[in-house]
Order: structure tokens, then sequence, then C-alpha cells
């Protein structure tokens, strides 16, 4: 009897493991709120998430926001002010390209990558002059078209 429960013990090691190997495998590597990019429609990303074109052929990361100098929504300003936008853009097997766009301003609210262009529509929410914005408040909204 004591045999018998010995011959189970490492079966009954493995099937936690087991269990461990399905789960790892079953998570997608993509982030399941990242969004499929549709050409032309725009679409919102927080920092960290990933829209995909064209089932990953074209990916568009939103790293971050620095520079945010945009006027606070209660206060007059004489200058609207600017924020760069930090993307990271990858396309098939390329290298990816570090690209950042610009809210206001006079640089480039929109970059061509292999055939695509990626342009900054907006970035959310709007400053406030009472306090500061974490920086994963933010929110991009961006478009794909082809080129």
């Amino acid at each position: 009897m004591a045999d018998m429960k010995l011959r189970r013990l490492p079966l009954l090691l493995l099937l936690p493991c087991a269990a461990a190997l399905i789960a790892c495998a079953s998570g997608a590597s993509a982030g399941t709120d990242d969004p499929t990019i549709k050409p032309g429609a725009p679409f919102t990303l927080a920092p960290g998430q990933t829209g995909r074109l064209d089932g990953g052929a074209l990916t568009v990361r939103f790293d971050g926001v620095s520079d945010d100098s945009r006027c606070p929504a209660t206060v007059d300003c004489v200058w609207a002010g600017s924020a760069t936008v930090h993307l990271t853009i990858t396309f098939g097997e390329a290298a990816p390209a570090a690209r950042d766009l610009y809210v206001n301003g006079t640089s480039a609210k929109t970059v061509a990558v292999s055939g695509y262009k990626v342009s900054l529509i907006g970035l959310a929410p709007e400053r406030q002059s009472t306090k500061p914005l974490p920086k994963d408040a933010y929110r991009a909204k961006l478009r794909v078209d082809r080129d």
C-alpha cells in the first residue's frame, strides 16, 4: 500500500507544474486590453498599451508623455503649450523605432513608417492647475493610415 502511494507522488507533483505551464501558455503576449487598429479609424492607447494593425504586422506602443506644458483647462494662457508623446513603432520583423509626436507647437504630429502614417489626434486628459497628472493617466488618441 505504501509502495502504491510512492508511485502516485511524482504524478501529484507534476500536476501543479503542468497546470502552471498551461496557464502561462494560454496568456497572450499582448495585453488583453490592447486594441486592434483599423486603418483610418482613431484609437486610444494608455501608457504601455500596444495597438496592432493587420494581425501585428504594424504595432504602435504608447510609451508615455514628457514636457507637458499645455495650458491647464481652468487657466487663460497666452501660449497653448505643448507635450511630447513617445511611441515605439514596429513593422514586421524590423527593429522597433522610437518616434516622438507633439501636441500643439509646430513639430510633427504625423510620422511615416514603412508605408504607414501614424498621426497624433489628441492627448487627454487636459492638465489641471491644481494638481499634476499621474503618468498613467494619459491617453493618446492616434490614427494609422496607409501611405
